[in-house]
């Protein structure tokens, strides 16, 4: 029996338990949708607007960046975008993910892996999920590729990167991620994750993954902040 028949199934008989929502309005949906007609029809759309080099709206490609490329469905400046995802990190329910890596999927090349931002294990097993490895299972199944396990990790810490300017989250991020032994050589990897601001962490897990051997890493987020540079310098 198709996978895909069964997912349709169990998506069919959970929604008689708990009502389908649309994740930027949590108004009732069908059953088989992601997202409302009015909500999709309102959303910004980023990866037509950024740069697909490095992912900013306000293009700021350096040879810093060890990503080759990045693609980001929404951006998270507007309030139902943001909301939403601040639910997705609180409850960890997929209909942001399912919607945001159909809009991703369209963008990306055939890879040999997905993997997710790592979370550290307190937080994660407090949380219960991380959303991160959330969306990388959707791109997964969408793109009919295998999801990575055990391959990054972070260090447990009670600070938020989100509380640091962009050169201390840069410091910090160094000594915060870590990765397997785990051998990548040539491979392309899809690394995964909910937002994207001053894209320190993204890019020490990419060196991670090209530390690891892989080839290329191409980066895939919920949402991306389009006024990074302006929040940046401020």
């Amino acid at each position: 029996m198709p996978k895909t028949f069964l997912k349709s199934c169990k998506v069919w008989i959970l929604d008689i338990l708990f009502p389908n929502r649309c994740p930027f309005c949590n108004e009732i949906i069908r059953w088989d949708k992601s997202v409302c007609e009015d909500c999709e029809h309102g959303l910004d759309i980023a990866c037509e607007q950024i740069c697909h080099k490095c992912g900013n709206y306000n293009c700021s490609c350096n040879d810093d960046n060890c990503y080759d490329n990045a693609f980001a469905a929404l951006f998270f400046d507007d309030e139902k975008v943001s909301n939403a995802v601040y639910d997705f990190k609180r409850t960890g329910m997929s209909n942001l993910a399912e919607y945001t890596s159909e809009i991703v999927g369209k963008y990306l090349e055939k890879a040999d892996l997905v993997v997710g931002v790592p979370m550290g294990k307190r937080k994660k097993r407090n949380r219960g999920h991380n959303q991160a490895e959330i969306l990388a299972k959707c791109i997964g199944e969408r793109l009919d590729t295998a999801v990575g396990k055990n391959i990054l990790y972070k260090i447990d810490t009670k600070e938020e990167q989100h509380h640091f300017s962009e050169e201390e989250r840069k410091e910090r991020v160094k000594s915060l991620f870590y990765g397997s032994d785990t051998d990548l050589s040539g491979k392309t990897i899809i690394l995964c994750d909910d937002v994207m601001t001053t894209g320190a962490t993204i890019n020490r897990c990419a060196e991670l993954l090209k530390e690891m051997g892989a080839k290329k890493v191409i980066v895939c987020v919920c949402a991306v902040t389009k006024l990074y540079k302006s929040q940046r310098e401020g």
